[in-house]
């Protein structure tokens, strides 16, 4: 972690880490892809972390933003009221007697009813306005904007007869028995008009034959089963007295009965007024225990995706993201290769590799989408006579929006990365990451508990109560009990003791105990993040960034200035002032006093020596004072534009131009510090303060080393004392000495 000092306005970064410099290919790489510098090292810059990090933060702004535009260009309010349009007519409209098909029915009346009634006069809109009017042209309109594709169709799901196990004890009371459906089943007979020796030109023949989908969508999804695409099927009229006709004709030879297990009702519509197309499905089951069950599908899809001038601008930003995936596919790449196995430790790499995943995978489905319009579209819009089946597109359209979701949710939540910067916005992420072990231990035992009442209540309330009815809805029936949402008078009106027991005991080991310890985990570690910081010596963070480039920005401005007060007090000078010309001799004098270097003090001159015989006359000095003055003045400008938070109180110098010098208005007023100037000498004492602590803490390491060696002298002089102590002792000492002498 890199070590910082700040003081006041002017952090300055201690311990500028050492880079290697890097040429060639491996500069380009690492200036657009910085991945070396996207965490902290140990001995690394904080100023150059947050100045990569900044970096990285708005060229992900920059992907975010696009990606929101790509997004919700698919998506919008009119696509809700497309799709609720389309619900309130087929799906809220009322019958005779009151019931809708939201609300389910009860009879076979009930169908037929609904589709003579509100499904007819839903697809036949035009009768309702002007029957008189009805026409070629203005047919196959509903709400007399959206043009049905084709023609809508049913098809009828059946099951085989004696089609479940039947005991034998009760076989003299139940004749024949038919089960769930399923593929085993299903039945594929012939049955009712079409075992009648009957003219197969009959328009309702085909309702009586299985068929296969000749365009081969996926099948449909029910509340008690899912079902094929394929079964008898029929499509209705073009005209109302035409699809009246069909009806009535599968209603009086009895084309439901015991054995039909779903009516599937399906047919799209597109609107060219706002370039959407809209697939309806509607679905009635028929379970084998009885009753009905009445579901279905709406899907708002926009196939043609460039016609407008803002789908062009979605269509450049799709191009961008594909760019922007590519970079950060390369980035984490290289982040990988750098970092290896100790990449996915990280939290945050984790997520990106799931973002570029799952971008992939909407980059693959638009593709797919793309091809399988161009491909079935135009098919499908040519043939009005038949049912045009677009589930597939719509589809693929949806699992992209999905895939779509999923993904801007991430990428907002990679925000979260970022945070870093700030320290109070840090709190969040230490707290997540210090009560992650804790969190992961409740929950543990909150699972255990959560899934024991859910297993309890299936048990007990799945036969009377539908919130029960299967282990997954009561695990959202309990999750919606925890926040308060609960319907405790049908608990107990159908459980008078076990339902009061099973809700109190629940509520309180769910909400009173566990959820106040979950609560009390996160406090805790929240207050310990915020105890550590506090001790902790201040890292560099986004305040101290800015801090030191707004310092920065203020010293270039005061040497500026400073600059220009030394040229003035140079033009100002009796020496000076006494001469007409100015003469680069004097010039360079004056200046090498103030402690300018040679190139820069000629540079000046010549730029207004425009005769370059190293002398200013009258008119070029007068220009060099003019534009020293007009130079002044735009730095004091600039200086209190960019400090528009302080009083700039700067004094100005008032001065004449002459015809041989410049002089002062008031010699005697003595010149006054701003506050400007005070910011500024600070700045440099806090400096020279630094620089100096840094020479000392060289100059203690230095001493603490000579204190080492002299310890380390020490230390060998007494050991080399008690080895000449041991030989002294030694009993053969006087014998090596002797034997030394005669040698």
């Amino acid at each position: 972690m890199s070590t910082v000092s700040v003081k006041d306005t002017n952090p300055i970064v201690e311990d500028e880490p050492k880079v290697e410099k890097l040429t060639g290919c491996q500069a380009v790489l690492n200036g657009i892809w910085p991945v070396r510098y996207r965490k902290r090292a140990t001995a690394g810059s904080g100023e150059l972390y947050i100045k990569t990090t900044i970096r990285n933060l708005l060229l992900y702004i920059i992907f975010l933003v696009i990606l929101c535009i790509i997004v919700y260009g698919m998506v919008g309010l009119i696509n809700f009221h497309f799709s609720n349009g389309m619900l309130s007519l087929f799906v809220d409209q009322e019958l005779e007697n009151g019931k809708t098909f939201r609300n389910g029915f009860v009879t076979y009346d009930d169908v037929w009813n609904y589709m003579t009634g509100p499904l007819l006069d839903g697809l036949h809109f035009e009768t309702w306005y002007d029957l008189s009017n009805t026409t070629e042209e203005n047919i196959g309109f509903i709400y007399y904007q959206n043009k049905i594709l084709g023609r809508p169709r049913l098809l009828q799901i059946r099951v085989k007869d004696n089609s479940c196990p039947l005991s034998n004890r009760v076989k003299q009371m139940v004749e024949s028995c038919v089960g769930e459906f399923s593929g085993k089943t299903e039945s594929k007979k012939p049955f009712g008009k079409a075992l009648q020796n009957i003219n197969q030109n009959d328009s309702t023949y085909n309702a009586w034959i299985y068929s296969k989908d000749p365009q081969g969508s996926g099948g449909y999804s029910g509340l008690t089963s899912s079902y094929p695409p394929d079964g008898f099927m029929i499509n209705l009229g073009l005209y109302k007295s035409e699809s009246l006709a069909i009806l009535e004709d599968l209603k009086k030879n009895e084309w439901l009965d015991k054995f039909t297990r779903a009516i599937i009702i399906d047919f799209t519509v597109y609107n060219g007024n706002v370039n959407l197309f809209n697939q309806l499905r509607l679905v009635i089951e028929f379970p084998p225990t009885g009753g009905m069950f009445n579901s279905w599908t709406v899907r708002t899809s926009k196939l043609l995706r460039y016609v407008s001038t803002f789908d062009y601008v979605v269509a450049a930003c799709e191009c961008l993201f594909v760019l922007f995936i590519i970079y950060y596919t390369i980035e984490e790449m290289l982040d990988l290769r750098i970092n290896k196995l100790k990449y996915f430790k990280d939290v945050y790499n984790v997520m990106d590799l799931f973002i570029l995943g799952l971008s992939y995978t909407t980059i693959g489905f638009s593709i797919y989408r793309t091809i399988q319009v161009n491909n079935l579209l135009d098919q499908l819009l040519t043939n009005s006579a038949e049912f045009q089946n677009f589930d597939t597109l719509t589809f693929c359209q949806e699992l992209f929006n999905q895939a779509s979701a999923v993904v801007i949710f991430f990428a907002w939540i990679k925000i979260f990365k970022y945070i870093s910067l700030n320290k109070t916005l840090d709190q969040l992420n230490s707290t997540l990451r210090k009560s992650a072990k804790d969190i992961m231990y409740f929950l543990i035992i909150f699972f255990i508990i959560f899934f024991a009442y859910a297993a309890l209540g299936y048990m007990l309330f799945s036969e009377f109560l539908s919130d029960y009815q299967n282990f997954f809805k009561t695990l959202f029936t309990l999750f919606r009990i925890i926040l308060g949402d609960f319907d405790f008078k049908t608990l107990r009106a159908n459980s008078p003791i076990l339902g009061p027991i099973y809700f109190i005991s629940f509520v309180f080991l769910g909400f009173f105990i566990l959820l106040n310890m979950f609560m009390a985990i996160i406090n805790q570690s929240y207050t310990e993040v915020k105890e550590e910081m506090a001790e902790q010596q201040p890292e560099f963070m986004l305040s101290d960034y800015l801090k030191l480039n707004y310092s920065r920005v203020v010293e270039k401005l005061n040497l500026r200035r400073d600059r220009i007060l030394d040229i003035q007090e140079v033009l100002k000078s009796e020496e000076v002032c006494s001469k007409d010309e100015l003469d680069f001799n004097l010039w360079r004098k004056e200046l090498k006093k103030k402690g300018y270097a040679d190139m820069e003090i000629e540079s000046l001159f010549s730029r207004y020596d425009k005769d370059s015989d190293k002398k200013l006359n009258e008119i070029e000095k007068i220009k060099l004072v003019k534009d020293i003055a007009k130079a002044r003045n735009n730095i004091r400008d600039e200086y209190q534009n960019f400090k528009q938070n302080r009083d700039s109180k700067t004094k100005k110098d008032a001065f004449e131009v002459g015809d041989d010098c410049v002089e002062e208005d008031d010699e005697s007023e003595p010149r006054l510090m701003t506050r400007d100037d005070f910011d500024y000498v600070v700045g440099r004492i806090d400096r020279m303060e630094l620089s100096v602590a840094s020479i000392i803490s060289k100059i203690d390491r230095l001493f603490q080393h000579l204190e080492n060696m002299e310890i380390e002298k020490m230390r060998k002089r007494q050991e080399i004392a008690r080895m000449l102590k041991e030989q002294t002792n030694s009993p053969d000492m006087d014998q090596n000495i002797n034997q030394m002498i005669s040698n």
